[in-house]
């Protein structure tokens, strides 16, 4: 499978981070105290100059937003889900988007790796037809999706537009 690895710079985890903290402090519920809450937030702005600096249309729908019904970006005219994490599987709650974009930070920050993606029609499938593992906790839910039932990066651009990724 073909993956798209960037170079995370430093001063980029310094503003998630920042960025995190100002956000989690004008929280008043549903507060989740996590050390590493950030790279949700690292993964779109490494994302976001990726895109940038291949000259790739977008539309970034900043992190901090007022409800979950956002995407993190819109890039040829679909809705994207980045979903960012040291895992090596993919979670995501209910589908919502048109893509669910799967990217790994490496432990130490230093890089990230876009892996794969999936369908809100194939999610939607998936959990209809109980082949995409579900995790309970109390009352949230979500999916788990593993690298090897995503579809290649190779055939992202297709669904895009002809000159994105």
């Amino acid at each position: 499978m073909v993956n798209i690895e960037i170079d995370i710079n430093p001063f980029e985890v310094l503003i998630a981070k920042k960025m995190i903290k100002e956000f989690d402090e004008t929280k008043i519920f549903n507060k989740f105290v996590c050390k590493t809450n950030y790279i949700g937030l690292l993964g779109e702005i490494v994302f976001k100059r990726y895109l940038k600096e291949h000259n790739i249309e977008h539309e970034w729908i900043k992190f901090i937003k007022q409800n979950w019904n956002t995407p993190d970006f819109i890039i040829g005219g679909k809705t994207i889900d980045l979903k960012t994490t040291y895992s090596a599987d993919m979670w995501v709650q209910q589908p919502k988007f048109d893509i669910y974009l799967y990217a790994q930070i490496s432990k130490d920050d230093t890089l990230l790796t876009i892996k794969g993606w999936v369908t809100k029609s194939y999610l939607e499938e998936g959990i209809k037809s109980a082949k995409i593992r579900q995790v309970k906790r109390d009352s949230r839910v979500d999916y788990v999706i593993p690298t090897r039932q995503m579809l290649s990066l190779t055939w992202l651009s297709g669904v895009l537009s002809p000159t994105t990724l």
